[in-house]
């Protein structure tokens, strides 16, 4: 091989070692810019709301809002669809939409995490129609987010679940008491 050959070979081989370095060098950089999003999509903070039962109380469902996330959520915005009337005082006190829109009608500056906002928003056996509940606020980074959850209660209100049958006997009326402890210890977990 003449030192002319070896030279091509050389460098031949130099600019296939640089493109496989420089190929490698992205698919690192891809990889880490991926994994540290994933990272945040799983520690992200994220309020939710969800429907649910009163325990003692039969017909009665509370829109509950909660914080899931490891972190506080800022500047926390929540609205509703359909949204309240432009006269809101002139619903009546029974109704509860009322009283949600009030609660939420302005921002909430600061949302921790594990803290969760109860609403009637069904009390006896009132009609209760789908809605849309949107929720804005900012991570501890900065970051905005917007979610917007589509809440259709008939899941919640076609649910079957027991019960104590009625008692009449005072010893069942002591059993139904202990159940009715059982279900809020049930409940606070």
């Amino acid at each position: 091989m003449t030192s002319e050959t070896a030279a091509t070979v050389s460098a031949v081989a130099a600019a296939v070692s640089s493109a496989l370095t420089l190929v490698a060098v992205v698919v690192a950089v891809r990889s880490l810019a991926a994994t540290r999003k994933d990272s945040r999509d799983r520690s992200r903070l994220v309020i939710v709301p969800e429907l649910q039962h009163e325990l003692l109380s039969r017909g009665t469902t509370n829109l509950l809002i909660r914080n899931l996330g490891a972190s506080v959520a800022a500047d926390v915005s929540v609205k509703f669809e359909p949204g309240p009337p432009g006269d809101l005082d002139a619903l009546p006190d029974d109704n509860m939409w009322k009283w949600i829109f009030q609660a939420y009608a302005r921002p909430i500056a600061s949302w921790a995490p594990t803290w969760t906002l109860s609403n009637v928003v069904r009390a006896g056996f009132d009609q209760l129609d789908p809605f849309a509940v949107i929720v804005n606020y900012a991570g501890p980074d900065g970051m905005q987010y917007t979610e917007r959850y589509e809440i259709d209660p008939t899941p919640i209100l076609k649910g079957t679940s027991s019960g104590p049958s009625d008692a009449t006997d005072p010893f069942d009326w002591e059993k139904r008491k202990v159940r009715a402890l059982e279900a809020l210890v049930h409940q606070s977990r």
